[in-house]
């Protein structure tokens, strides 16, 4: 259990007892043992890769997502809102807490790397080149108001496509430029093996890739006569047009968060992070949770009836979780974690 500085090539272990000042220092803290029956992992992911896997559909959403599963599988929830976690983010951020997204990071053999990246704390979809913040904290000045706890639910190793950190690049807002999406950090080929049956089913459930919506893409096309070849060209060239983020990142120093399934860290947004391609043959299945101040707003266009997140995602039946104190928002939909 370690954060390894690649560029020193030295094994630094990471103690519980000064997290805090870690976050503050490197932007990152942990891995944390959680506590749970390592059975309990296992199932979660399996649970948690089939529905990667298999592109289930959210019942929150209604169509193919990767988020906030908690809010429908009852372990998930207990996983994400333990005590084990809540302990470590209250030092950092206060006892007035809320949880208020997850998501499944689910790395396939061969699945591709996922660029350096930060994300400065309002979640408004700048990388797929939206603008629709998710978060109004209620005093932005005062710095970091979320973070995020990243759990490993399989083994992670060097080979399987691990979380890194660039530490220290928190304290610097790095940069950034709009490409097209194929250039993007976060596009990953979403082709590769399938019929030309399933990549026009893909399409027409927007499923082809995540948080993009591809309904209307074959509309005045001859999906029956089309070559497999040419849809692709024409759904690349979609890809291509829309513009994403893209950050040009050279770390000075990496840290890589390898860890034993069960484990924690905790990092904040702004750090620089990212993960490479899984070269093993392996999955790497983690699940994320973000927790906010309970004084932030979460989800502010629901006050003007704009329910379509930065994600392209109908936020309706969203709530967020009251973790650890008093809820300071009034305006917040929330609940306390389930019994």
């Amino acid at each position: 259990m370690n954060l390894r500085t690649n560029t020193l090539d030295i094994a630094e272990p990471v103690f519980a007892d000064d997290h805090a000042e870690r976050f503050w220092r490197d932007g990152f803290a942990g891995p944390f043992p959680l506590d749970i029956d390592p059975r309990r992992v296992r199932d979660l992911a399996e649970r948690m890769a089939d529905i990667a896997d298999g592109r289930r559909h959210s019942p929150v959403y209604g169509r193919h997502s990767h988020r906030d599963w908690h809010l429908v599988d009852t372990e998930l929830e207990a996983l994400l809102t333990q005590e084990a976690i809540v302990e470590k983010v209250i030092p950092i951020l206060g006892k007035d807490l809320l949880m208020w997204r997850s998501k499944i990071f689910h790395k396939a053999p061969g699945a591709s790397a996922i660029g350096w990246h930060q994300e400065w704390g309002l979640f408004d979809g700048e990388e797929i080149g939206n603008s629709v913040p998710a978060l109004r904290p209620a005093a932005p000045e005062e710095g970091i108001w979320d973070l995020t706890v990243w759990i490993a639910l399989d083994d992670v190793t060097d080979e399987n496509g691990p979380l890194q950190f660039a530490p220290g690049s928190q304290n610097t807002r790095v940069p950034w430029k709009k490409v097209p999406m194929t250039d993007s950090a976060f596009y990953d080929e979403p082709f590769h093996g399938l019929a030309k049956e399933e990549i026009v089913r893909r399409t027409e459930a927007s499923e082809l890739l995540l948080d993009i919506e591809t309904t209307g893409w074959l509309d005045g096309v001859d999906v029956a006569g089309i070559s497999r070849e040419r849809l692709v060209d024409h759904l690349e060239g979609r890809f291509r047009g829309l513009q994403a983020k893209y950050t040009d990142f050279r770390p000075a120093s990496v840290s890589t968060a390898t860890m034993p399934a069960g484990h924690f860290v905790i990092f904040s947004e702004r750090t620089m992070h990212g993960s490479p391609a899984n070269l093993s043959d392996r999955r790497r299945t983690a699940v994320n949770c973000r927790i906010t101040k309970s004084d932030t707003l979460v989800y502010p266009g629901r006050l003007t009836g704009e329910y379509v997140d930065g994600s392209n995602l109908d936020v309706r039946g969203h709530e967020s979780i009251l973790v650890s104190g008093s809820p300071l928002e009034s305006r917040n939909v929330w609940r306390l974690p389930a019994a």
